[in-house]
């Protein structure tokens, strides 16, 4: 219920009340007698409450005072009695100096206010003459005279004849700097003009316009329906009940046009049981027009509420026969225009009561203090007198005062029935100044956007999130737990809660409507046939306006007039409707694209330095703050990352799975705990993977794949995914490398090789050191594979690596003898073996020479032999033990470019065997030997090394040879050294040419470069022409000249 109070002001006056005016401390109460009763007006510090005291009473005639104004400039005050206006001083009244507008004969109505003539200005001073100046519109029999306009102030008035009287004169505008340029006369409740003032003009001073003649907008259902615990009686106009006896004079008299202004230059006109805005030029303003069950008795503004009195049938009543109608002011919110509360007045003893006047105080206007605008305060004074003639003349009228309740408390109360749409009206109407955060537009409108969600009106409700910074795990929380939101999930009846409205605030307002209808119901049959009551003031047109009202209807209205089922998210489904996935995915995207913006300014931290999102609870996650990512602390901005991230996962699996894959292939920040589950049941594996790989969880990862790979019966399915994982970790990965390449190597040594060979740059990063021990460890043939490739592929020169390989050679080797070997595995590593041994040139031969038997391998130890230097031994080996000459002369062929005495060496081994080894010489192989190698042969030690009894022509070859090199040497000796002479000479020569050479320098000589004098400096002669420049200009003139040469 809103916070709105009736209390007595002067609750018993002792005679009929015929007219009222509040003024500043003053209180002016006209009564039927002709006197003028003057009151002070009070408001305690300690009480929002009016008091009013009886000051004076003035008898100014013997009819009663129809209406009462004060003429604040000019201090007076208006009497309309008997149909003559009259003016009188304040405070006095003396009637001597009463003035009486003889120009307004029969005067039915006046209107006055204040304004500033053109050319002033307003003086800040309020001790002086601000020059603020009185307008007075008085409306007679058939004509309107304004008074202050011209020169003579209030003694001229400018006249306008009328084709009907005004009854009443609104001015749409309150008091301000300037002439109204237009003014509401209301002749009829159905029938208005416009008067137009244009003092410029000497002809048209005054004018006439109509207002549109077009059909009132049609009603809002809401100003009818009646708030849970309001009045429950049957509400009709004046004219409804003119037949019932005890309501006296309601049918007597016609009705006088009614109307206000309200905000804008906007005023409200009474049209029957309609409320129609119009704007200063005559047309509507609003598409909806405020309904009533019948036409008002009284009528009133006061931002930001509508007051009017209708007369109300007690639903208690037995019989609508005997019921005697009870005045109910009901309170219209004016943006919205739903009824806020129906305050019934106090039935009388006897009879009924009736509302002759309804004005606002001067505590409904607005105050400079902002504050004072949001307060409890008394807006209206409400006059009401007893129908019945004894208790009128007995206790005479009543004064209530209407009290607003404090504006704050409206809103929350607003906002806990679930119309937030009306709180907002309410904020935009009165401001924000002087109102909590809670209760202002953004919050108010962040709220309606939550009502819009449970209403199925998701994308304009993303709208108003994203404009308001709305912390994304809020607006996760609305969707189902089980595939959007998880623990941030909310029940529907805490949305509201959870955005900080109130406690116990509704999504959307609840009206019983069944209840009110079975009680209007049983008493429009008492009162069948009294007539009056329109089809929309009976409880059916009630019935069927709420019917189509949208805020009762879960549908929603098409083009063509047909409903449609509005998809809301209900709390039993596990998948929310497809508009509100769309929607959500939209938010999700601007807000992750708003956060790149954020993080390229304020980098975020490392995920690893906080606990996952996971560890958080829902609360945590919920108190976010809703401000711009670019003010959040890099703690705060990381989690409103990993929100966004896991939220655009979630509804991408639900909505669109095809892009969840690129989503987890990117930098991301979402949290995986909350996503794994959810990937693997629907079956994601490889965008899981994805993920994994990107938050570096990459035990979580391999181990998936290892699963995956049980399933997989092709080595070429089974495989290849870990392998191509584990070749992409690098080397700070290489112990989790290493344990999960296990099962592989125990599978299929070839495949898990290549996790160590493929050509990556992370492949080739990683230590080999421990790769060839773990490899060594695991399996040998991989190991030998592997540093097959670090050598002869990548180059490795390691010794280690080296002599790591030639020992799993000899190892292999080794292997491979006896009954069980194979000859071909054995022939084919001793080959590479020697291979090896030949090529190597960093392997260290004492290790692997350490590992031989004596008579183990004699190709292989005759390597190693030759590349510790041991040749003889070496030699030996291949002249005694093999008998393999060609290959030691090969040895020595080799050997020889770092040792020119290896040739003699072979030659003695052949002719001077030692003597304990029982050999004897081979002569044949050292003739041999002679012949091929005589140049590399020294002819002395050869002739000592040879038998004496070895005939001529067995080494006749090698003496003709090697007399042929050593005479080819000589020769080639004398002829290099007199190509030396020669040069020697020719150099000589070209010496004393160019010292014979000389340059003549004069006073006249110009240098060719700086183009100065020569003089006495010093010069520099180029060549071959004799250029002469300074010596400092060499370099540079040299240049040039190479430059032109090409």
């Amino acid at each position: 219920m809103a916070g709105f109070s009736i209390h007595p002001l002067l609750p018993s006056v002792k005679a009929k009340i015929t007219a009222i005016y509040q003024h500043d401390d003053r209180l002016y109460v006209g009564l039927a007698s002709g006197s003028l009763q003057i009151h002070s007006y009070t408001i305690p510090k300690d009480d929002d409450k009016p008091k009013a005291e009886l000051l004076k009473t003035h008898t100014l005639g013997k009819r009663p005072i129809d209406q009462i104004g004060i003429l604040g400039e000019s201090k007076q005050i208006i009497i309309l009695s008997d149909t003559v206006v009259t003016l009188y001083s304040l405070p006095d009244l003396p009637k001597k100096s009463s003035i009486v507008l003889n120009q307004a004969r029969s005067a039915h109505c006046f209107a006055h206010t204040t304004y500033l003539p053109k050319g002033l200005k307003k003086s800040s001073d309020s001790t002086l003459d601000n020059g603020m100046k009185d307008l007075l519109v008085v409306g007679c029999r058939k004509k309107v005279v304004v008074y202050g306009t011209g020169k003579g102030g209030l003694k001229e008035g400018w006249e306008l004849n009328l084709p009907h009287s005004p009854r009443t004169i609104i001015f749409p505008s309150p008091p301000s700097t300037s002439l109204p340029e237009t003014i509401d006369l209301l002749f009829t409740p159905q029938t208005s003009v416009l008067l137009h003032i244009n003092p410029a003009s000497s002809a048209n001073r005054l004018s006439v316009s109509d207002v549109t003649t077009s059909p009132p907008p049609p009603s809002s259902s809401a100003s009818l329906i009646a708030e849970e615990g309001g009045s429950t009686g049957i509400t009709m106009g004046m004219g409804a009940l003119s037949g019932l006896g005890g309501y006296v004079g309601l049918g007597s008299k016609s009705a006088a046009p009614l109307g206000t202004r309200t905000v804008g230059g906007e005023v409200l006109l009474a049209r029957d049981d309609l409320g129609a805005f119009l704007s200063s030029e005559g047309n509507y303003t609003r598409t909806e027009s405020l309904q009533w069950p019948g036409p008002p008795d009284a009528l009133g503004f006061a931002n930001p509420y509508i007051y009017s009195v209708v007369p109300v049938l007690p639903s208690s009543s037995a019989s609508t026969s005997s019921a005697i109608p009870i005045p109910t002011i009901q309170i219209h919110l004016a943006p919205t225009l739903i009824l806020r509360q129906a305050l019934t007045l106090p039935s009388p003893s006897a009879g009924g009561l009736s509302v002759s006047h309804m004005m606002t105080t001067i505590k409904a206007s607005p105050s400079t203090v902002p504050a004072e605008n949001m307060v409890s305060s008394t807006k209206m004074l409400v006059v009401s007198t007893p129908t019945d003639k004894q208790l009128s003349q007995a206790e005479g009228s009543s004064i209530w005062a209407l009290n607003s309740g404090e504006i704050g408390d409206e809103v929350d109360q607003l906002v806990k029935e679930g119309r937030v749409s009306d709180a907002i009206g309410l904020v935009e109407a009165v401001g924000e100044n002087g109102l909590s955060p809670s209760r202002r537009l953004p919050h108010l409108q962040t709220l309606q956007a939550v009502t819009q969600m449970a209403k199925g009106e998701y994308q304009s409700a993303m709208e108003t999130f994203l404009i308001f910074n709305v912390n994304p795990a809020l607006i996760l929380s609305l969707f189902p737990a089980e595939t959007i939101s998880g623990r941030l999930h909310v029940p529907k009846d805490q949305w509201m809660e959870l955005f900080g409205a109130v406690e116990g605030a509704k999504l959307a307002p609840h009206i019983e409507t069944d209840k009110e209808e079975g009680t209007a119901r049983g008493i429009l049959k008492s009162v069948a046939g009294l007539g009056g009551l329109s089809k929309k003031g009976s409880i059916n047109g009630l019935r069927e306006m709420g019917d189509n009202a949208s805020i009762r209807s879960g549908k929603s209205v098409d083009k063509n007039g047909e409903q449609e089922k509005v998809p809301i998210m209900k709390e039993e489904d596990a998948i929310p409707p497809r508009a509100a996935l769309e929607a959500l995915m939209y938010f999700l995207s601007d807000r992750r694209q708003k956060l790149a913006g954020a993080i390229s300014t304020n980098h975020l931290p490392p995920e690893s330095e906080y606990p996952p999102l996971s560890s958080l609870s829902a609360k945590e996650q919920h108190n976010l703050p809703s401000i711009p990512f670019t003010e959040l602390t890099p703690e705060q901005l990381l989690r409103v990352a990993q929100v966004i991230y896991t939220g655009l996962i979630k509804v991408y699996l639900v909505a669109r799975p095809i892009l969840v894959g690129s989503l987890c292939r990117i930098e991301n920040w979402c949290d995986v705990e909350e996503v794994e589950e959810l990937l693997k049941a629907q079956k994601k594996f490889g965008d899981l993977i994805d993920l994994y790989q990107g938050k570096k969880m990459h035990g979580k990862a391999l181990k998936m794949l290892h699963e995956l790979a049980k399933e997989e019966e092709d080595k070429l399915d089974r495989y290849p995914p870990t392998i191509r994982y584990l070749q992409k970790l690098g080397p700070s990965q290489l112990s989790l490398i290493l344990k999960s390449s296990d099962w592989i190597f125990d599978e299929d040594p070839k495949m898990g090789l290549q996790i160590f060979t493929a050509d990556e740059p992370e492949v080739e990063s990683l230590p080999r050191s421990e790769v060839m021990q773990f490899l060594e460890k695991t399996n040998q043939e991989a190991c030998i594979g592997y540093l097959e490739h670090v050598i002869h592929t990548l180059g490795e020169e390691g010794s280690d690596f080296h002599d790591k390989l030639a020992e799993l050679y000899h190892a292999r080797v080794k292997a491979e003898e006896g009954k069980n070997g194979s000859i071909e595995l054995r022939q084919e590593y001793y080959a590479k073996l020697l291979e090896f041994l030949e090529a190597s040139k960093t392997y260290r031969p004492y290790r692997l020479i350490s590992k031989l038997a004596a008579d183990e391998m004699p190709e292989a130890r005759a390597f190693l032999l030759g590349r510790m230097g041991k040749h003889e031994e070496a030699l030996r080996i291949y002249v005694y033990r093999l008998e393999d000459y060609p290959q030691a002369e090969l040895y020595c062929v080799r050997a020889y470019p770092t040792n020119d005495d290896i040739f003699l060496l072979l030659l003695r081994i052949y002719l001077r065997p030692s003597a304990n080894s029982g050999k004897e010489a081979l002569l044949s192989p050292a003739l041999s030997l002679l012949s091929k190698y005589s140049t590399s042969l020294p002819p002395s030690p050869v002739l000592d090394l040879l038998p004496p009894l070895v005939p001529m022509q067995e080494v006749d070859k090698f003496f003709l040879l090697t007399l042929r090199d050593t005479h080819t040497k000589q020769n080639e000796a004398r002829l290099l050294k007199n190509l030396v002479k020669g040069r020697n000479e020719e150099l000589d020569r070209l010496v004393l040419g160019l010292e014979g050479k000389r340059v003549r320098i004069t006073d006249q000589r110009i240098c060719p470069q700086c183009h100065k004098r020569l003089g006495n400096s010093a010069i520099a002669v180029h060549s071959p022409r004799g250029e002469v420049t300074h010596l400092h200009c060499k370099d540079s003139f040299s240049a040039k000249l190479s430059k032109s040469r090409g």
